[in-house]
């Protein structure tokens, strides 16, 4: 897939995950009005997926997944008024995706329908810290 391609998806991932999300809470809504709870756009190479979770402590939270046929996967994450683009990277178990900025250090880890938000800081001596746990698809 061209680099160009690449980023016409994650551009299209990006917005979708934008759009989705009411500007006074983090609750999703389609454009009538209608709560946005998952949905499934597919394309030639590719799989898009919106889901979203209800996390510990009271908190919902959007994911919007990007398979593509390659076998590389994505995910836009949107969290505290910041969009976080990510990928996924080799975990024991589940699924771990990593913020592409460091800066930002978000890591998201799925196993089924559950789900652990953590930051780590771009520092050698840095450890995890939970943001939001217990998170399960609703």
């Amino acid at each position: 897939m061209s680099k160009f391609l690449f980023i016409i998806n994650l551009t299209i991932l990006v917005t979708a995950c934008a759009q989705q999300v009411k500007h006074d809470s983090l609750n999703p809504f389609h454009f009538d009005g209608t709560p946005v709870t998952s949905g499934i756009i597919e394309g030639s190479g590719w799989r898009s997926k919106i889901v979203v979770y209800h996390c510990h402590p009271d908190t919902e939270l959007q994911v919007a997944y990007l398979n593509l046929q390659s076998g590389e996967s994505f995910a836009a994450l949107y969290y505290q008024g910041l969009l976080s683009l990510m990928q996924i990277r080799k975990a024991a178990s589940g699924a771990l995706y990593i913020a592409l900025d460091e800066q930002k250090s978000l890591r998201w880890h799925t196993k089924g329908d559950s789900g652990i938000l953590k930051f780590l800081a771009a520092d050698d001596t840095a450890t995890e810290q939970i943001l939001l746990s217990d998170c399960k698809a609703i």
